[in-house]
């Protein structure tokens, strides 16, 4: 028989886990819907700070409603674990859609407008998401992007973040001890995700190779830019390919650093192409 746990969620199936928490789908017996739900390990019950990271990101998904995020339905605290009932998202990983081969920019504008959209909510309740990478975004068959993982955000507004993200979608800024972090690390993030999905992952790959986490690094912190799509004859406009370029500045001062100011010259961009400016 499955197992029912706080008393109304029936596990379904293991949906993934990770270092400190393991995310189930569930059926809410109550309510007769499935749900998410993501749970701290047993072995991690005892430990102080992990659940205080997740209750922290249970409540700053909380603070954000938008279509483009996932949605958190309420938090159980019990005497056996810990856990956040969410959406569940019939969907999958969007690294999956670009794997293999580059994606369209004509089908990519789709899900960047879409995932920008997630980050002006977020950034408009002062979070920074800091982990915004492929793996972090669910994608459904209607083709609708959701924006989850909120456990290494942070308030905008605090001086202090502990080092921590994706290493290949960190910027320089978020490399470094004690520096001060902004919306700007967000947009460096979806800029290093879109020369992936428009080169594909093995293309990347082919192109930059499979560097060591402290080579990366040490390459990421140099004054060294990276190659435009213009100049690796990727299947972009230039126009796109220039945002794009923009958006992956090492230089802080250098980069987009608000949502409002990538939607402008995504605007301008779109409008040169043709592309329809109302829906996804």
């Amino acid at each position: 028989m499955a197992e029912i746990v706080h008393g109304r969620y029936q596990l379904l199936r293991k949906l993934g886990s990770g270092g400190t928490g393991e995310v189930y789908k569930a059926l809410d017996l109550r309510l007769k819907r499935n749900v998410a739900i993501k749970r701290v390990l047993p072995e991690k019950r005892g430990k102080k700070r992990v659940l205080e990271r997740l209750q922290k990101e249970a409540e700053y998904l909380a603070m954000v409603e938008h279509t483009n995020v996932v949605l958190v339905h309420d938090i159980v605290d019990s005497r056996d674990t810990f856990s956040i009932i969410m959406e569940l998202v019939n969907g999958v990983p969007f690294i999956r859609t670009f794997r293999k081969r580059p994606m369209p920019e004509l089908q990519y504008l789709s899900y960047f407008r879409q995932i920008l959209a997630a980050l002006r909510a977020v950034h408009g309740v002062g979070l920074i998401h800091r982990d915004v990478n492929p793996r972090n975004i669910l994608v459904t068959r209607e083709g609708v992007a959701k924006l989850t993982d909120f456990g290494l955000s942070g308030l905008a507004k605090d001086t202090e973040h502990r080092m921590g993200g994706t290493l290949a979608y960190m910027p320089p800024e978020a490399m470094r001890k004690n520096a001060r972090l902004g919306f700007g690390l967000d947009l460096y993030s979806l800029g290093f995700l879109s020369y992936q999905a428009v080169l594909s992952l093995q293309g990347f790959k082919k192109l930059y190779g499979a560097k060591r986490p402290r080579d990366w690094i040490r390459w990421v912190l140099s004054s060294e830019p990276f190659k435009t799509l213009k100049e690796l004859r990727a299947p972009v406009s230039d126009g796109f390919s220039t945002l794009i370029g923009k958006m992956l500045e090492k230089d802080p001062k250098a980069r987009y650093q608000k949502v409002a100011q990538v939607q402008k010259d995504l605007d301008i961009h779109l409008e040169q192409i043709g592309y329809p400016t109302l829906g996804p």
